[in-house]
């Protein structure tokens, strides 16, 4: 598991605000449920797989786009 700080789970939300999509829509973007997303961005979920850091993280540096389906 990998642990994100407060600072971490606050860039999403920095990044949605700027590109000005919804949280569904950039939870698609990163190939992570919209829920998972939700709970990164209020802080309530702080402890997460080592598959969704890496594509929070590819999304928030690299811009990488993984489509569902």
């Amino acid at each position: 598991m990998f642990e994100l700080d407060s600072e971490m789970a606050a860039k999403p939300r920095e990044r949605r605000a700027r590109k000005t999509i919804t949280l569904g829509a950039a939870a698609c973007e990163m190939g992570i449920s919209a829920k998972t997303l939700g709970l990164i961005e209020n802080e309530q979920l702080l402890l997460v797989r080592k598959t969704v850091y890496k594509k929070l993280v590819d999304w928030l540096v690299n811009e990488k786009i993984y489509k569902e389906g």
